[in-house]
């Protein structure tokens, strides 16, 4: 059987109430030359046996991994090791696309000079919400593919919103999630602003996914607790670390980081506090700021814990 050229992936944990979104949407697709990979990421309730029927209803091959709860980074590391397609696209579980996205994605593929695909790592499309049809955020500008790349990139960032596209298994398979101790979300820009530097991007404005918020459970609507400050925590942290890197503005991390790091202290005891070496500026900024850090962070432990 020849290989998919498109694996689609799906990270799952505890959905049985709303995979069926992701089931619908996929077994409507108008290209069938797929696969789909679900890693399971330790569910507790009983979405696995419904994950094994979709199995047996799919009229394309249903991969079906299962791994301890580590978080959507490590199931998606684990996706893309057991994607076999040339471009490899991301569904969430409770998110569903149209019936065309697939083939749309494909048809941009071929939109693009076959002389200057190797340039290419991502055909982006746009999203819209449950409450309504019309796209989230800014449209982009009709001449956006003939910009220069630093050009092109600027104005996409800067029409908000969600988006969702198809990648090319090349570029992901070379990369991976950092897997931190204690850390269960690790934000997806970690790896995009590193890929957006070294290749580009061909955009369209059709809406391709449909996406659910406010449903309680959302990662944008966590309670505080002491797991979503750790990754807080990290995640202003690497932003620190790699802004000569990346070019990230990591000045408005520093608040969050220091007040949040005394309360996560245990999952970095073994590291350096923020790794700014040689930087005298930052360094005092956070010290100064670690000092209120520790008088507060007690009462924050009795609020989260």
């Amino acid at each position: 059987m020849d290989e998919p050229l498109v694996s689609v992936f799906t990270c799952v944990y505890n959905r049985a109430d709303r995979i069926h979104r992701v089931f619908n949407s996929m077994k409507a697709q108008t290209y069938r030359n797929i696969e789909h990979v679900i890693v399971d990421d330790g569910s507790t309730d009983n979405v696995g046996e419904l994950l094994e029927q979709y199995k047996k209803e799919a009229p394309f091959p249903v991969k079906i991994i299962r791994k301890e709860n580590g978080g959507k980074h490590t199931a998606t590391n684990v996706a893309w090791d057991n994607c076999t397609g040339e471009y490899i696209a991301q569904l969430d579980s409770d998110d569903e696309y149209f019936p065309d996205t697939i083939e749309y994605l494909v048809g941009m593929t071929k939109e693009v000079p076959p002389e200057n695909l190797d340039e290419y790592w991502c055909f982006l499309g746009r999203c819209c919400t449950q409450f309504s049809d019309e796209m989230i955020g800014r449209p982009f500008p009709d001449n956006i593919n003939k910009m220069s790349f630093n050009r092109a990139y600027e104005e996409a960032d800067s029409t908000g919103g969600d988006k969702m596209g198809l990648m090319k298994a090349s570029v992901l398979k070379t990369r991976r999630y950092p897997e931190p101790e204690g850390v269960k979300f690790v934000p997806e820009g970690v790896l995009w602003r590193e890929i957006k530097q070294q290749y580009r991007t061909w955009y369209s404005n059709k809406i391709l996914l449909r996406y659910y918020v406010n449903e309680g459970d959302n990662l944008s609507h966590q309670k505080m607790s002491r797991q979503t400050l750790t990754n807080k925590v990290w995640s202003c942290r690497w932003q620190i670390e790699n802004m000569k890197k990346l070019g990230t503005k990591g000045w408005k991390c520093l608040l969050p980081y220091a007040f949040c790091r005394p309360v996560t202290r245990s999952v970095y005891r073994k590291g350096t506090p923020y790794l700014i070496k040689g930087n005298l500026l930052f360094n005092t900024i956070l010290t100064i700021l670690y000092i209120p850090a520790l008088i507060v962070s007690p009462l924050v432990r009795i609020l989260v814990i």
